[in-house]
């Protein structure tokens, strides 16, 4: 911590460990083929600026900045999630697109200026931090729980995407580990001062933050081919299916048959 006058200071691990946010998004502008997993390299790379705009001044101001390009990436992940259940129900068209806009814009607002109100009204820090982290992740694991249906049921888990899917996943709890003392105050004391535990969350959320991304490259060729299939096929709107979710949840209970 080095201070810098005003209430600010410079975090140097976390503000250069932010590049790895850069990094991840740059990859995936290089290797992504469609434009939705390019442009969200893209707020990737903006992440990773937003991130050590925060950390080199630790300001509310640099907050908001950072959290933004992330509420973006998020909204992005939701698009496309509920653009896959849309084709796997038959629902297509201008008022599917519509919803699937509003419904992702709207959560991207809600996670951004739910935390914005809490500062205004003079909330702890410690408890805005803990619900943008909640609707910031709450999105993140809408996408990851949606790509994985949708790729069990197209039968394309064992696949690149559920590779990537699984990679994501087992690094984001690995990066849960590090932000331990962020849910518990006064944990990080003592010899664990010494360990720059918000910086390896940076390592490990970035590689998240990569895999998802190609995620996203996935189910968005997924979705494009169930679409195709569906045009194939001659289905009208009036032949739409039962959402996936609900025919699951419907399957898993019990029948009066079996009683």
């Amino acid at each position: 911590m080095v201070p810098m006058g005003d209430n600010f200071s410079f975090q140097c691990a976390n503000a250069l460990s932010a590049i790895l946010f850069i990094m991840a998004g740059a990859q995936l502008l290089w290797k992504a083929d469609v434009p939705i997993a390019r442009a969200y390299g893209f707020m990737m790379c903006c992440v990773g600026i937003g991130s050590f705009s925060f950390h080199a001044t630790s300001s509310l101001v640099s907050f908001m900045i950072d959290i933004v390009p992330m509420a973006v990436t998020a909204a992005m992940m939701i698009f496309r999630a509920m653009h896959g259940l849309q084709a796997e129900a038959g629902h297509r068209g201008p008022h599917a697109e519509t919803h699937r806009f509003c419904v992702s814009m709207g959560a991207a607002f809600v996670a951004v200026y739910t935390p914005w109100v809490m500062m205004q009204t003079g909330i702890s820090h410690f408890k805005v931090w803990g619900v943008w982290a909640f609707l910031f992740g709450s999105m993140g694991a809408a996408f990851g729980v949606v790509s994985l249906i949708l790729f069990i049921s197209e039968g394309i888990f064992w696949g690149k995407g559920g590779r990537d899917l699984m990679i994501a996943i087992a690094c984001i709890l690995l990066g849960l580990g590090c932000t331990i003392h962020s849910f518990i105050p006064g944990f990080c004391t003592g010899w664990r001062t010494a360990i720059p535990l918000h910086a390896f969350w940076h390592l490990f959320s970035s590689v998240t933050a990569n895999r998802c991304g190609h995620v996203l490259d996935t189910l968005s060729k997924l979705v494009e081919s169930m679409e195709l299939r569906a045009g194939t096929e001659m289905e009208m709107p009036k032949n739409k299916r039962t959402p996936l979710i609900l025919r699951m949840v419907r399957d898993a209970l019990p029948s009066q048959f079996s009683m």
